[in-house]
């Protein structure tokens, strides 16, 4: 099914989890890789270009997400436990915090000096603010620290999937690999 239900989630949230997580860990690594090149590597401008790219769509999938979450049910929690509920919504809200932060620091890096964000020269985002030198280097620190940030968040929710999977023996994560059937909607 496509839509989320109480009992799980739908096709289109599972789609929306998987590909943004490999769309933000690949934009991870390839950030790692830019720093490193030098003006002469074939990379130097395809890199960039690139990882502007794949970072708006990334921030699409994001909006979709979170309109997606509104008018659809949450599932409900499996654990019974208040404590590893929580921690579960905290490095979720975690994640998003860090994810639409470092999105929106990278917007303001790439249109710092008054030229829009190219999405595969598709489609262009309009500039909103020029930014100065030094508020371009203060916004290069929060993508680079928040995207590590992200990292350390990705390692918690992974760890508490499996957690969940191989020790609690719960739901938790079959229901991110699995949509829920027509049957179990409510």
């Amino acid at each position: 099914m496509l839509k989320d239900s109480r009992n799980g989630y739908g096709l289109l949230s599972i789609a929306i989890h998987w590909v943004s997580a490999v769309l933000i860990l690949f934009l991870f690594g390839l950030g790692i890789y830019m720093v490193d090149l030098s003006y002469y590597d074939d990379w130097y401008h395809k890199g960039p270009e690139l990882h502007i790219s794949l970072g708006l769509v990334v921030l699409l999938l994001m909006l979709v997400r979170v309109v997606w979450r509104i008018i659809n049910p949450t599932p409900e929690e499996l654990s019974a436990k208040r404590a590893q509920n929580l921690a579960a919504k905290l490095v979720k809200l975690g994640l998003y915090a860090f994810v639409f932060i470092v999105l929106a620091s990278g917007y303001l890096i790439t249109t710092a000096e008054g030229q829009p964000a190219s999405m595969f020269n598709l489609i262009k985002f309009p500039v909103f603010t020029e930014l100065s030198s030094q508020n371009v280097d203060l916004a290069g620190a929060i993508h680079e620290y928040l995207a590590w940030g992200i990292v350390l968040l990705v390692a918690f929710h992974v760890a508490g999937a499996l957690l969940h999977h191989f020790v609690i023996r719960d739901r938790t994560l079959v229901r991110m690999l699995k949509p829920v059937k027509k049957s179990d909607l409510q």
